[in-house]
């Protein structure tokens, strides 16, 4: 027995040796993410499941090593089981946030009970199965609105700027109170939060995004200005709830207030888009089951889950465990870092038959799409499933057979794989 080699601290149990036939495969390289990362993870998953994974390869960005989970079982192991792997000391394997760390603008997302359960209860009010139900027709109004305006434009356009994006970000926008003529802001910041492309090492050998840090002081500025608005005139919005909102008694601070808005406003809408973008880009790829959905569009729900698990939008999450533990046959050390990958996870035959192979009749219920279960289960789960069948019904009753009229790019981020250009033609049958 010996311990692992180039650990950057001392382990508390011993491991068995570990040989390093995958030191060639890194996981942080955003390159990866913007083709096809699935042979890179299927040969993970078969050679090491539970891979140690030594960074910056010549990224400063991510300087720590980590656990690799590229299996199914693992990652819902480690999501259900918080007591022995924490979120509280980050959910990234970047160990630098490219200009905006001091905003703690993640916090909510690497936080653990009791602070988490009471900030998830709180705005988990606005995501009730009573308000799914009653929000069907809303959403429906706003996506004939988006098509229309779409079709208006003619010939070939970015189907992720002028439809997918467009939907959630209405959506969210409306349920935060963010006036219709502001909500193009919205996209506008996370866009530049999410693709990561203009990342620069300044003099201190810190990664900075002048995108990003610009988006999240900008985002923070609006903030103040609706708070001061509804200082005045409270509404029923999420900023009015979040501005009146106690814990223990206390009003949230105005540090807690941003932590809530800035993931709302990101995690509102990502998986959305992006699974969206990726579904169209499917049926795209395969007319045959594009077609039996036009003809069958009772189909559309559960073809939702298959494009959900086929095009996992989020990458990966980070947990720290608590104590020494074991992953499979594999000893973990108190403090070591593990990554679930639940791209991987959705891949991963030992729970989906042929798991490569896009099929609307598959029936994926245990797909990790919104997280692999335990306390941070995606609570827009439900509103991300509503969104998404609403668009198919709409997008194959108006547009059945639309064609990809371009290349399509990947985002640059490690952590979003999602579809920022996807140029599409409409054939409109009205």
């Amino acid at each position: 027995m010996t311990t692992l080699p180039n650990r950057t601290k001392a382990p508390t149990m011993t491991t068995p040796a570990i040989h390093q036939p995958l030191a060639d495969i890194d996981l942080t390289d955003t390159r990866l993410w913007m083709s096809d990362p699935h042979p890179t993870l299927h040969r993970l998953r078969a050679e090491a499941p539970v891979h140690w994974h030594e960074s910056n390869r010549g990224h400063p960005m991510f300087g720590h090593p980590f656990w690799a989970l590229t299996r199914h079982r693992d990652v819902t192991y480690v999501s259900r089981h918080p007591e022995l792997f924490n979120s509280g000391n980050g959910f990234q394997v970047n160990t630098h946030s490219v200009g905006f760390s001091d905003y703690d603008t993640f916090a909510m997302l690497q936080a653990d009970d009791p602070y988490h359960g009471w900030v998830r209860a709180l705005v988990s009010k606005a995501f009730t199965a009573k308000m799914v139900i009653t929000a069907e027709a809303y959403i429906r109004e706003i996506t004939r609105t988006v098509l229309d305006e779409a079709a208006a434009l003619g010939g070939e356009f970015n189907f992720v700027d002028e439809i997918s994006a467009k939907v959630p970000i209405r959506v969210i926008g409306d349920m935060l109170g963010v006036p219709r003529e502001d909500q193009r802001l919205l996209k506008t910041w996370t866009d530049a939060l999410i693709d990561l492309d203009d990342v620069v090492i300044d003099q201190h050998g810190t990664p900075r995004s002048a995108k990003a840090s610009a988006a999240v002081t900008d985002m923070f500025t609006y903030l103040e200005h609706l708070q001061q608005l509804r200082a005045a005139n409270p509404g029923d919005d999420l900023i009015s709830k979040l501005m009146a909102a106690e814990i223990n008694g206390e009003r949230l601070t105005w540090r807690q207030q941003r932590e809530i808005f800035f993931v709302l406003v990101t995690a509102g809408n990502e998986t959305t888009r992006n699974t969206t973008s990726c579904g169209v880009r499917a049926l795209a790829e395969h007319p045959d089951q594009r077609r039996q959905l036009c003809e069958d569009p009772g189909l559309i729900k559960q073809a939702v889950e298959e494009m959900l698990r086929w095009g996992t939008v989020v990458s990966h999450f980070r947990r720290t465990a608590t104590q020494d533990t074991v992953i499979g046959d594999q000893p973990i050390a108190k403090g070591d870092w593990v990554v679930m990958y639940y791209s991987a996870a959705n891949r991963d035959p030992e729970t989906f038959t042929d798991p490569d192979r896009f099929d609307i009749h598959r029936n994926p219920k245990q797909h990790v799409a919104f997280g692999g279960g335990g306390p941070h289960f995606c609570l827009g789960a439900p509103l991300a499933r509503l969104q998404l069948r609403v668009a198919f019904e709409e997008l194959l009753a108006r547009f059945p057979s639309y064609d990809l009229a371009g290349p399509i790019r990947f985002n640059d981020s490690s952590l979003f794989h999602g579809i920022k250009q996807l140029p599409v033609r409409l054939n409109s049958t009205r």
